[in-house]
C-alpha cells in the first residue's frame, strides 16, 4: 500500500483510463489485483466538500466475507482516525456492483 499523505488530486493529475467508473462519475477504479481470496482496489473518489478534487484510495478486502483488511485514503477522516472510511467502502461497493463488467472484458 502507498503512503497516505492527505494529498488531493485534480482529475487532470490522474493518469490512465479507469477500469470502472461509477454512474455518477464520482468513483473511478484504476487498479485491481486479485490474489486468491484477497482483492486489492486502487481508486480515486471525488471529494464531497471540494468539488473537482479527488481522494486516492487503496483498499484490500477478503472476497468471501467482504471485510476490509487493509487500506489507505487521503481523506481527513482516515488521516485522523486511521480506520476504514466511506471512500474505502464506496470503492469496494462500486467494484462489487460492476465486477461482472470487468470479468467479461
Amino acid at each position: 500500500m502507498a503512503e497516505s499523505n492527505g494529498k488531493m488530486y485534480k482529475l487532470e493529475e490522474i493518469i490512465g483510463k479507469p477500469l470502472i467508473t461509477s454512474s455518477d462519475k464520482k468513483t473511478r477504479i484504476y487498479g485491481l489485483n486479485v490474489k486468491g481470496r484477497e482483492i486489492e482496489i486502487s481508486a480515486y473518489l471525488e471529494s464531497e466538500s471540494r468539488k473537482g478534487y479527488f481522494h486516492k484510495v487503496e483498499v484490500e478486502y477478503l472476497s468471501a466475507s467482504m471485510y476490509i483488511i487493509n487500506g489507505i485514503c487521503t481523506c481527513e477522516s482516515f488521516q485522523y482516525y486511521g480506520m476504514p472510511c466511506k471512500h474505502m467502502l464506496t470503492a469496494r461497493n462500486v467494484y462489487l456492483k460492476n465486477q461482472n463488467k470487468i470479468n467479461k472484458d
